[in-house]
């Protein structure tokens, strides 16, 4: 998307290290692999189609990507371990919709786990279902007879009046599922962000997998969804699965139709690479970037990294002179450590004033 004006959407999301692409165009194929999907999944098999034709698995991992299509903005993420994945999208969500205007955000989220927390969890609808089917009507048991998912996703008063009974996906998560889940709601926790489950979140059953959330404000309007789909690249002749997820920002409820949108000549161009170093470091990375965005200082960053050395070779390669550094020690201090890279001096302070503490040193 060189020598191409950049959407404030696009522009945010590059703070969250999101690269913007061009918008992979929905092939015929893409729709054919995915007929059984559901309306969404053929815009993520067109960019894993394009991932494959472009060899962007030569790449370095993992990758984040983003681009607009008609009035929608999607951010994708490849190779993200559980947890940075979900906290990156939704904390890159919450900054965009913010900014446009939204207010009083809430989060809602939910798990369907790994295939075996998914067949554990289809066998318990199914038994539930057997349970009311002599109270069920005709239509609402063929509706669960092409998909079982129906009785958790479908509306009226029938399906609604079953609802208050259907077993949670949660409850049939698997021991690797339910650790990755509580690893989700640990860096939501550590965002501060609101948010509350939702059982209804499941997704399409023949794509879906893990982590689902929404995004909607005080109105009640859904402004985002997000859900890994990393099922889809076994359908492309992967052997094991991709890690993916996205998730995309409706358009139509960031602005009218005919309001200009603001856009930018040129990305941020980062005088500072974050370097986080554990678990707890990870989980300040992420506030501490959008304390940084609102203060209109972009850094680098490599969240899913976790050696040191990977981390360090890419402040090398991007030339940062500076390193903002978040060890186990500073993580439980709220603070930073400062390396000027030239003279190897370095200060530690405190996250509170580091943009001001930022903004004053010699670039």
């Amino acid at each position: 998307m060189s020598n191409r004006e950049f959407e404030k959407p696009l522009f945010i999301a590059s703070h969250f290290g999101f690269s913007p692409i061009d918008a992979p165009r929905v092939s015929q194929k893409d729709i054919d692999i995915t007929e059984d999907c559901g309306p969404s999944a053929a815009e993520k098999a067109a960019f894993l189609r394009v991932y494959i034709e472009r060899n962007m698995s030569a790449q370095p991992h993992p990758l984040a990507l983003s681009w607009k299509r008609g009035r929608d903005y999607s951010l994708e993420l490849v190779g993200f371990p559980a947890g940075v994945a979900e906290a990156k999208l939704i904390r890159a969500s919450l900054s965009i919709l913010t900014e446009e205007g939204h207010k009083n955000l809430v989060v809602e989220i939910n798990s369907i786990g790994d295939k075996d927390s998914i067949a554990a969890y289809e066998r318990e609808l199914h038994s539930f279902a057997r349970k009311s089917q002599s109270t069920m009507s005709p239509e609402l048991k063929k509706l669960i007879k092409d998909d079982i998912f129906a009785l958790v996703k479908a509306h009226g008063a029938e399906v609604d009046a079953l609802k208050k009974d259907l077993p949670s996906s949660i409850a049939s998560l698997s021991a690797a599922s339910r650790g990755e889940f509580k690893e989700v709601l640990a860096y939501l926790e550590a965002l501060g962000v609101d948010f509350r489950f939702a059982p209804e979140l499941v997704g399409e059953r023949n794509m879906c997998s893990e982590t689902l959330f929404n995004i909607r404000d005080e109105a009640n309007t859904l402004l985002a969804s997000g859900f890994h789909y990393s099922r889809l690249s076994k359908r492309f002749g992967f052997k094991k699965e991709l890690p993916l997820m996205g998730v995309t920002i409706f358009g139509d409820v960031l602005k009218p139709a005919k309001t200009a949108v603001k856009t930018y000549k040129e990305l941020p161009k980062p005088k500072f690479y974050l370097v986080q170093l554990g678990r707890e470091a990870k989980m300040k990375a992420l506030p501490l970037i959008e304390l940084l965005r609102v203060n209109h200082i972009p850094i680098y960053h490599f969240l899913g990294k976790d050696k040191i050395t990977s981390q360090l070779e890419k402040a090398e390669s991007l030339r940062s002179p500076y390193l903002l550094i978040i060890g186990q020690k500073e993580a439980l201090e709220d603070s930073v450590t400062i390396r000027n890279v030239s003279t190897r001096a370095q200060d530690t302070i405190s996250m509170k004033v580091l943009p001001q503490y930022l903004k004053h040193l010699p670039l």
